[in-house]
């Protein structure tokens, strides 16, 4: 069975604080992202230069795929509702892709970031996709870790082009 496979299986919540001052026992639970979790991904994916935001990537454009790819798309959110992690995934046919994995700086190191892939890959495997990419910048080994860790492995004789329009 293959790595991706196995943590598919795993439980899809991670047992340990992902709020300070929770409890050791509360659940890192991820949820399908709503339009009104958009304003909080943006501001995480902004601060944090290893997203690769553009800017271009606004409220009215983020709302239009959260129509046809909200079960792709996760945040973790605080119990007060604050929105700590996020990963914005969609598909097309058979393939699909992963564009942005953020956790908040106060946040990271917990697993978050791997509850939101379990939970995303799930969803691509329920909806038949057979194949997901995803770019990680050069240095970034927190994101290389996390994603090999998952199943993902180098596409090795590729290389990634891309335009903006």
């Amino acid at each position: 069975m293959s790595a991706a496979a196995l943590a598919l299986e795993e439980p899809h919540v991670l047992a340990g604080p992902y709020e300070p001052g929770a409890p050791a026992t509360a659940p890192a639970v991820s949820a399908p992202m709503t339009a009104a979790d958009i304003p909080q991904v943006i501001e995480l994916l902004r601060a944090a230069a290893q997203a690769a935001y553009c800017e271009w990537e606004d409220e009215r454009l983020l709302s239009g795929h959260l129509a046809h790819s909200s079960d792709l798309c996760r945040v973790i959110r605080t119990s007060s509702g604050r929105v700590v992690a996020a990963l914005l995934a969609g598909s097309f046919g058979v393939r699909g892709s992963i564009s942005h994995a953020v956790v908040d700086p106060g946040h990271r190191r917990l697993g978050l970031a791997r509850v939101l892939a379990v939970d995303t890959l799930a969803a691509f495997r329920r909806r038949g996709v057979n194949r997901i990419f995803l770019a990680v910048l050069d240095g970034n080994e927190a994101a290389t870790g996390l994603w090999t860790g998952v199943g993902f492995r180098p596409a090795l004789g590729e290389r990634t082009f891309e335009c903006d329009l």
